[in-house]
């Protein structure tokens, strides 16, 4: 199940070893994969990588998991001033966003976007509780914010890699695209939400330490679930990020 700000499934930090030699074999390298910001032409590509990263189809119906894979990434694209996708022969496979709370969003095209979106989500009772699980996972955020002494200056709000490609470098690279992003903008601390359905521990090898902690059950398409969520936090440096 996929939950708002979050990085990589949990257990796909790696890849398998026979997946890696064959993507070597086809020539898969990190010299090979290309970046640069979100445009329109990805959203397609970038909504499947949540439904199958997430597996959203193994809670809902079809219809319901695109839906939700939709109008989770319309609302990320909301809160985001940075973005950096990562393409493999012009494919999208994945992305980092990043939000700096020195620069306005110019983000009404976004919102317009996303209140069709969640109309669409919000078209079927399934639909509805999806939603529903959405409100109470930023519910939980809030509540682990609100506990945090530190002024934080920006977030890293979101983090998807496509199965396939992860543990080549891709999410170091894009990790580190973020962290000059926030150096860049002088900002000196910065957050991420997670949880334990989320490859959580790349974040504590960037250094990055957890400061928050909240257990919940909550109730997915019906069927209770618990949950563990984290808020980690990073005082940026003067300096690129470490584990490139």
């Amino acid at each position: 199940m996929m939950l708002p700000r979050t990085v990589s499934s949990k257990g796909s930090c790696c890849v398998p070893c026979f997946v890696r030699f064959f993507l070597f074999l086809g020539g898969i390298s990190m010299n090979k994969i290309t970046f640069r910001p979100y445009v329109p032409q990805d959203f397609k590509a970038l909504s499947n990588i949540i439904n199958i990263t997430w597996g959203h189809e193994k809670s809902y119906s079809p219809t319901t998991a695109v839906r939700l894979s939709n109008a989770y990434l319309r609302l990320c694209l909301i809160e985001q001033t940075f973005t950096q996708v990562a393409l493999n022969n012009g494919k999208p496979i994945g992305i980092i966003m990043g939000n700096s709370f020195h620069t306005p969003h110019k983000s009404l095209k976004y919102r317009l976007q996303a209140r069709w979106a969640l109309w669409m989500l919000s078209l079927t009772a399934e639909g509805r509780r999806a939603w529903h699980f959405f409100e109470e996972v930023d519910q939980i955020y809030e509540k682990l914010l609100s506990g945090q002494s530190q002024d934080y200056e920006g977030e890293l709000s979101f983090f998807a890699i496509h199965p396939l490609y992860r543990g080549l470098g891709i999410g170091k690279e894009l990790y580190r695209r973020f962290f000059n992003y926030m150096n860049n903008e002088n900002i000196r601390h910065f957050y991420v939400f997670t949880d334990t359905t989320c490859n959580f521990g790349f974040y504590e090898r960037q250094n990055m330490l957890r400061c928050g902690t909240e257990e919940v059950k909550l109730q997915v398409n019906k069927k209770p679930e618990k949950f563990l969520f984290f808020i980690y936090e990073n005082a940026v440096q003067k300096h690129s990020a470490e584990n490139k």
